[in-house]
This record gives structure tokens, sequence and C-alpha cells, in this order.
């Protein structure tokens, strides 16, 4: 029973390991921009062209989400953890700016 022991421990120590250098810290993860896909289905689009235009893909994940709450000032969407309302191109393009210079 003992012998087994010392190669099992071993192998979860390396399988624990193995997991923390493939899982990136979240300073490095890409923050998630979640557009609302109930209030406005073509901002979507918007979003993903404008990430691509400003070359952020790999900083910028793009995601449908479901009802972000404030429906009454479509397009809506949330960006590190604020939701931001009556959204246009232009305004994206701006925070985007200013969280990425």
């Amino acid at each position: 029973m003992r012998k087994g022991l010392l190669p099992f421990c071993m192998a979860l120590f390396l399988a624990a390991a193995a997991i923390a250098v493939a899982v990136p810290d979240r300073a490095m993860a890409a923050d998630r921009l979640l557009v609302c896909g109930v209030c406005d289905k073509s901002f979507y689009e918007t979003a993903v062209k404008v990430v691509a235009e400003m070359n952020l893909a790999d900083k910028v994940t793009v995601k449908k989400s479901s009802c972000l709450g404030a429906c009454s000032q479509p397009p809506v969407i949330e960006f590190k953890g604020e939701i931001y309302t009556a959204m246009t191109a232009e305004k994206l393009k701006a925070l985007l700016e200013k969280a990425y210079p």
C-alpha cells in the first residue's frame, strides 16, 4: 500500500503544477465586453468590428449576453463591471481607447 503512495503524490503534484502553468493569470486573460442581445441584436457585430479595427482582439472578448437590465436605453454593454447605455461605435471606441491607451 505504501509503495504506491510516493508515485501517486508525485503525479498529483505534477498535475497541479501543470494546471497552474496552463491556466493564465487573470491579468493576462482578455476582458469581456458583454453586449445585450435582448434589447439590440445588431450592436454585437458593431462591437466585434470596433474591437478588430482597434487590434484589441487579444485583450477584449466580445460576447452576447442576456438582459443587462437597462433596456430603456439600448444598445447596452457591460465592460469591466460597468454598464454603459445608448452605445454607438464612436462611444465604444472612446471607451476602449481610455481602457487601453
